[in-house]
This record gives C-alpha cells, sequence and structure tokens, in this order.
C-alpha cells in the first residue's frame, strides 16, 4: 500500500512504500531549514568553490590551509586569533589596494565604480560557494575588491605587463625570497579562491589594460613554478576556468582531452520524474557493480612482469602517458612542495564539481599504484621520471597514497584506461613475464651476471666432467 507521511516541521514529504527502492524524497522550500554549510545549490553548475571534508583534510592537515594569506570568505582573518599568521598578508592588501587605485584614478575610475562592479554580481558570487556565506552585501563587495585587486596587482607587476615599478627595496612582498614563491601556492588552494569573473570584471572596469588577456598575466606569474615553453603558454591564453586553481589544473590537461570538459556536465543525472530519477540511479548502480576495477602493480613489481620503464623525451604535459610494445614511457615529475600542493587541490576539486573531468585524479592514481614504497620511488628517480625536492622517497610514497585515499575513481572512465589495461594485458601471460622474472633474478646487477655466469660455467664443466667419466664405461676401448 502506498503511503505518505511528513515530518512536522521539516518540509519533507516521501512518497512510496516502505520496502520500495523507488521512493522519492522532495524538499520542499523552506528558508529556515535551508543548508548553511552545503548549499543545496553547491551541486549546480555554478557552484566551484568547495570546503574541504573531513575525509580528504584528515589526510594531509597542511595540504589546504593558506600559509600566509588568505583569499576569498573562506579564511577571512579580521581580528581572529586562530589565523594570525595570515594577518601579515591582510596588512599589506589594504597598501596594494591603495597603489592599484592610483593608477585607476588616471583612468577616471574610482573605488566607487570597483564596488558597484563587483555589486552587480553579488548573488552570482555567493552561488560560487558551496556554503552559505555568513557576510553581509556591504563586507562581502568589500572582501572582492580588496582581495581581487591584491591579487591584479601582483599578477600585473611580476607579469610586468606595464611600467608599474613597486619600490622592491621597501617591499616585503618581493625582498623577502620566500614570500612570493609561498603566495603562489596560497592562491592554488581550492578554499582560498575567488570566481575568475571578479577578477576578469574588475581589471575590464579598471580600464587599466583593455586589450591585455588576464591568462597571460597569471601564466606570467606562476611560470616562475611551473616551467613551460612561451609555445605552451600561448595555446592555452583562451581557456576558460572558474578559478585560478580551475585555470593551472586545465593547462595539465593534454589539449586532445580539454573538449571532453564540457561535456562532463551534461551526464550529470537529472530527475525530471521520480521514475526516470530512480531508474536512472538504479542502472547507475548496476554499472557500478559490473565494473570490476583493476589497478596495476607497483612499478619494481611490474619490472619483475616485463615492463620497462622510460622517461618520455617529448611530451606536452606531466600526464602524457603512454605504453609502447611494454615500454612505459612516463613524463619527467618534478616533485616539489608547491607541485605537491598543486595536485592535492586539484584532486579536491575534481572530486566536487561535476562540470570537469578527472584527469588529476586519474593521474594520481596511477602514479600511487606504481610508487607503492620507498624502493618503487628510488626505482623511478633511478629511471629519470622522478625528480625528488619533496623528500626522502617514503615520503614520496606516503603523499601519493594519502591523496588517492577516499576519492572516487573509475578506470573505465579515466584518460589512462588504455594504459592500466595493456599494463594488465602484458603482465598477465606470455614468454616475456617468465623472462622477465628470470633476467631479474639472475642478471639484476653486474656482481649476480657475474655469479650466474660463473655458477652456470660450472654447471657445464661438472657436465662435462661426468659425461667424459662415464663415457668409457660405455664404450670401452678396443
Amino acid at each position: 500500500m502506498n503511503s505518505s507521511s511528513q515530518t512536522p516541521g521539516r518540509g519533507t514529504t516521501i512518497f512510496g512504500t516502505e520496502d520500495d527502492s523507488s521512493c522519492c524524497i522532495i524538499q520542499i522550500e523552506n528558508p529556515i531549514y535551508s543548508p548553511k554549510r552545503l548549499k543545496k545549490s553547491a551541486g549546480g553548475q555554478s557552484c566551484c568553490i568547495f570546503r574541504i571534508p573531513h575525509t580528504l583534510f584528515q589526510a594531509n592537515e597542511t595540504a589546504y590551509k593558506p600559509k600566509i594569506v588568505s583569499i576569498g570568505p573562506y579564511h577571512h582573518c579580521d581580528g581572529e586569533v586562530d589565523k594570525d599568521h595570515l594577518q601579515m598578508i591582510q596588512e599589506h592588501k589594504q597598501r596594494y589596494l591603495a597603489f592599484f587605485l592610483s593608477k585607476t584614478n588616471q583612468k577616471d575610475v574610482q573605488m566607487t565604480h570597483l564596488r558597484e562592479a563587483v555589486s552587480v554580481m553579488e548573488k552570482r558570487i555567493r552561488g560560487s560557494y558551496s556554503e552559505d556565506l555568513k557576510f553581509d552585501r556591504e563586507k562581502l563587495i568589500d572582501m572582492m575588491v580588496l582581495d581581487g585587486c591584491f591579487i591584479l596587482t601582483l599578477l600585473i607587476v611580476v607579469s610586468k605587463k606595464s611600467t608599474w615599478r613597486i619600490n622592491y627595496a621597501d617591499d616585503p612582498i618581493f625582498t623577502l625570497r620566500w614570500i612570493l614563491p609561498t603566495l603562489r601556492s596560497d592562491l592554488f588552494l581550492l578554499e582560498n579562491q575567488v570566481p575568475f569573473f571578479v577578477l576578469q570584471d574588475l581589471l575590464k572596469t579598471s580600464r587599466l589594460f583593455p586589450s591585455s588577456n588576464l591568462n597571460e598575466m597569471i601564466f606570467a606569474f606562476f611560470s616562475y613554478s611551473i616551467r613551460r615553453p612561451k609555445e605552451f603558454w600561448e595555446e592555452r591564453k583562451n581557456l576558460d576556468a572558474s578559478h585560478l586553481l580551475d585555470l593551472i589544473r586545465k593547462t595539465f590537461i593534454p589539449n586532445q582531452m580539454q573538449q571532453t570538459e564540457e561535456k562532463i556536465y551534461n551526464n550529470i543525472l537529472c530527475c525530471s520524474s521520480e521514475n526516470t530519477c530512480f531508474s536512472r540511479l538504479s542502472h547507475t548502480k548496476k554499472n557500478v557493480q559490473a565494473e570490476t576495477p583493476s589497478l596495476i602493480g607497483s612499478a619494481k613489481k611490474l619490472q619483475l612482469r616485463g615492463i620497462q620503464f622510460k622517461q618520455k623525451g617529448k611530451f606536452e604535459t606531466p600526464l602524457d602517458i603512454t605504453l609502447k610494445s611494454g615500454v612505459l614511457e612516463i613524463p619527467k615529475l618534478t616533485f616539489d612542495d608547491f607541485f605537491s600542493s598543486l595536485l592535492i587541490n586539484c584532486v579536491a576539486f575534481e572530486q566536487f564539481s561535476m562540470r570537469c573531468s578527472t584527469e588529476m585524479t586519474s593521474y594520481v592514481t596511477f602514479m600511487g599504484c606504481l610508487i607503492n614504497t620507498e624502493e618503487d620511488a628510488t626505482f623511478l628517480s633511478e629511471k629519470g621520471i622522478i625528480e625528488n625536492y619533496f623528500g626522502t622517497g617514503e615520503q614520496v610514497s606516503l603523499f601519493f597514497k594519502n591523496t588517492g585515499k577516499n576519492v572516487a575513481f573509475s578506470i573505465s572512465k579515466s584518460f589512462l584506461s588504455n594504459v592500466f589495461e595493456g599494463v594488465n594485458e602484458h603482465t598477465s601471460q606470455g614468454c616475456h613475464v617468465q623472462w622477465a622474472g628470470f633476467k631479474y633474478t639472475y642478471f639484476k646487477s653486474p656482481w649476480a651476471c657475474l655469479s650466474s655466469c660463473a655458477a652456470l660455467i660450472l654447471l657445464v664443466l661438472t657436465m662435462f666432467q661426468a659425461f667424459f667419466t662415464a663415457y668409457p664405461y660405455f664404450r670401452p676401448p678396443k
């Protein structure tokens, strides 16, 4: 029998039978019980800046928190004791805003013009964050103008887009060598973002560089930490993005995969009715159960199974991994604190945003399979695949284990699915597998090779001795 029940005051109605898996829960609009920590609109198309969940935060507590600068509402630090380490740069933001306004005033653009440009975007800005922001209209506008102008000033000065000159001798941000690299890392944190359209509209309203490309400024700013040829950045100057993290994440995706980004959102399950909603969900569950994930072994184990590792000579991005005739070609990975922070926040962003694909998650999972132990990290370093500035091989191994922990990942939908499948197929059968194991056991080093050769020669001589000893008995001389 169909039943209908309603929880008083909650505004939630459940339709269907108690044991019917097709029942559907409908949320009736009720602002009193509207979620604050994760809004209903957090799964929508416009939302792009998320809080890191407890499951990911536990794995690496320091990877998601800003070290010296707070950007946006999540880590806003006005007067908060536990965020005292962020106050240093917060004090300098006002100085940079004044410097920025001194240039816009020459174009007849005042502070009121910048605030008006941001105010018309207030609803769109709030919709970009997964949480219901606690700041009122005026506070939010002031925050976006202050943080946006601070970022733009950094980009313009460092990229040398103009003849602007900050007195470096009196500016600790440029004088102290550690500050600017740390700022670059902080500007990549998922929780430490402002929407990209805010930066675009502030730059446009300022009228400082009407013909300049914001992406070019950003790439010039981060090129000090991400070494790429000039042509690489030129090809990506028209990329569209949600924020700074998303933009740099997209530069790591090879060009042939960029077109899949816009198709992802169309595959989100949309419920037009209770039947279609749950029939699609049921179908998805069946697909998940039918899928049998087949991860690959560690680098040292794959070597024993006939896989050869080689540093890839020509590649577009570090994700450009290929397998040909049992040879796994992997681009050189310069692994340091900056890249590790970028990688871990990209994975977190891909876990939330249904609009983007999961290339960085696939890459982390793949490398996590290869680097299972410190010995694997050392082996790949010897092959020239990893240039480790991060720490010991064990730390590299732990990083990939922790980053790939508790993340949703599908091998069949991964851009590396062919590589996963090819490696498993190559290592599952064939004489090359037995030969690889034999070769590694007896010829893995010069001393092992000499010992094996000596043992082989001794065996042959022993066989000859036994033959000539027994031969006279069977064929006595006449």
